[in-house]
Parts: structure tokens; sequence; C-alpha cells
């Protein structure tokens, strides 16, 4: 299936409408989710639909949720989001953290009781469309084994840092495992292996079998750096924002039982704090321009800065579609189905 994206909008935005978000919580989550998909996250776009409307109908995802700032200082503040939309109150955060770091400089804002809130890299690059830096990061449920361990302790607990460039932002945006548990996902549902590098079985030996992996733990990137980092960021977007750890986030994926219990954590800083911004900014470049005309690797024509990939898929999927992966695209038709809501339509791109 190839979707245009005002058609995906326009999907998820009338699925969430119809189980009582608001308009602003729809349009929030049909923008990110359509991102994700449109930048090549396939894990973090339409797929996690399906998700999202089952714990509405459920309860456990509160449309119009009442999201509060609890505490609050010149440059910081706590977000309670009321068990809200994710990408919705991950947009409300970084746009407070945008406005305190204009006023002083800094803006740290924590979140918890919130849910999944697709690509971290959309909110560091809210903050660097403002001609700041971003920094975001988020818990997940325990999918990570600790270097040396085989019991899954630690989330993926994406970090995503935005810096303002020209023609893109420079976007890092990666989780902290190899890969995430949304493209073990998607190669299930694809019938595909994944590579034995990404996860253990139950006995903590690497699998190619994504169901396996599933039933066992992800493997940090990097080894015992990438479990050092894991550790790190849990603490930031967990105890420190007053949102769960370990093996009690949960909710992540689809909260079935209870209330995710996971958090975020943002900052937005501005460069004018410490250098004159446009200086900054032509140092950015200068060093970006340096890199690119750095001596290449044998085989390789270009070396690209973080995010530029993910850029150049997102202006080819505008032109050419947004490909759903036709599982994916069953699972939301059937969910519409039960709903009561038609979303055949067009789905070429036109020109």
């Amino acid at each position: 299936m190839i979707l245009t994206l005002e058609r995906e909008k326009s999907i998820i935005h009338t699925l969430l409408r119809r189980l009582g978000a608001s308009e602003e919580e729809a349009n929030a989550t049909a923008e990110v989710l359509s991102e994700g998909d449109l930048r090549g996250f396939a894990s973090h776009g339409l797929l996690r639909l399906p998700y999202i409307l089952r714990a509405l109908k459920r309860g456990k995802i509160i449309a119009k949720a009442k999201v509060k700032v609890v505490k609050r200082a010149p440059a910081t503040a706590l977000i309670d989001g009321g068990y809200g939309l994710g990408h919705h109150i991950a947009m409300r955060a970084m746009r407070l953290a945008i406005g305190k770091a204009k006023k002083h400089g800094i803006g740290a804002v924590g979140v918890h009781n919130s849910n999944h809130f697709g690509i971290a890299g959309y909110y560091a690059e809210m903050a660097a469309r403002e001609g700041l830096v971003g920094f975001v990061t988020t818990t997940t449920d325990a999918l990570v084994h600790p270097w040396g361990g085989v019991e899954p302790l630690l989330g993926t607990n994406a970090l995503a840092i935005g810096i303002p460039a020209k023609p893109y932002p420079i976007l890092l945006d990666m989780a902290m495992s190899v890969a995430a548990r949304g493209k073990l996902v998607e190669a299930m549902k694809r019938g595909k292996p994944i590579h034995e590098s990404w996860a253990i079985d139950s006995e903590g030996r690497p699998t190619a079998d994504p169901k396996k992996a599933l039933e066992g733990a992800l493997s940090p990137f990097g080894g015992v750096k990438g479990y050092g980092l894991a550790f790190i960021l849990e603490l930031l977007a967990g105890p420190l924002v007053g949102a769960a750890a370990g093996k009690e986030v949960q909710g992540t994926l689809e909260p079935v039982k209870g209330f995710c219990t996971k958090g975020d954590f943002m900052i937005a800083i501005d460069p004018a704090a410490f250098v004159p911004a446009d200086e900054f900014k032509a140092q950015v470049q200068k060093f970006v321009t340096q890199l690119k005309a750095s001596r290449k690797a044998p085989g390789v024509e270009e070396i690209l800065v973080p995010g530029e990939p993910e850029f150049r898929t997102r202006e080819k999927r505008l032109r050419e579609g947004i490909p759903i992966a036709d599982e994916v695209w069953a699972e939301v038709e059937q969910i519409a189905k039960e709903l009561g809501v038609d979303i055949t339509g067009p789905t070429s791109t036109g020109a």
C-alpha cells in the first residue's frame, strides 16, 4: 500500500477523533506518526496506530487528557501528562522548553504519566528549527539486557539531539539497542529474519528469529558503552522526572493492565547563551563542509551527517508516496471497520 502524506494523516486523525481525541491531540499524533513513516522509521509510524486505538478503547490512554505543569521554575518544569496521547504531550513539553530557553538560555522539561511519543528526533528538531539545540530522551519497557546479563532490565531509551544547520538540521536519533523493538515486530509481521547482533533469545544466545528475540532481550548497541549510556538515560528520563525505571516501566508499546509509567526528558539550549548565535551557526556549517570534503573510504561516494539519510528519504516519499506494509494496513482497516469508519479512498501520490 502506498499512501500520500495527506491521506495517512487524515486516516490517523479521523480514527483518533472517532475515539474521543481532541482536535489538537489528533493533529499532533497524526503529524508525528506520519513523519515516522516519511523518514523510514516504519516501526514508529502507522504501525503504532492500532496499539493506540486499542488503548483508547480500553481507557488506558485518556482522550482529552488534563495535561498539567505540576512544578515550575524559570528554566525548568515538570509535566503530568494525565495518561494522554504521548505525541501531543511531548509537543507541549518541547514548546515549553523552547520558550524557557529563549528567555533564560536553557529550558529543561520532564514528563511523567504520558505514553509513547513516536520518533524522538521530531521533538529535538522542533528546537533546532527555532535556532536552538534540542536534547530529548525517553524510557521504554525493559527490553534490553545489561552488559554481561541475559534478563531485559533497560529500555531502548531513545536519544535525539538536534542542532540548527542547512539545508537540514543535524539530527541524531538513536535507540540504545542495536535495533528498536518495533523493527523486530515489523520483521515478525513480514516473516523475515533479523540480524543476530540485534537480540538474544531467552537463554542468552544470539538469534535471527524475531519471535525468539521478542521472548528474550534486545542487545545494547556498542556493547558496554551502549549499555552504560542506556543506564544513565534510564535514570534521567525515569526517577529524575518522577517516572519509573527498569521493570517498573510498562505500557510503552500498548498499555494493557495499567497506565503507562514511562518518562520523558527534554532540554532546549540557546547557543546565544554561550557564543553569538551567528558564530555558532557559521562554525557548525564550516565543520559540516570540512567533514563532507574529507577523504572517503574505498567504495564510499559521500559522507553524510546525522539525520541526512532520513531527510532525503522524507523528500523521496513526499514525491513518491509512503509505503505501508500490507499487514499494517490490514490491521488499520480492520479497526476502522470496527469503528464504522471508511478509510478507502485515493492512495496514489499524483503529480
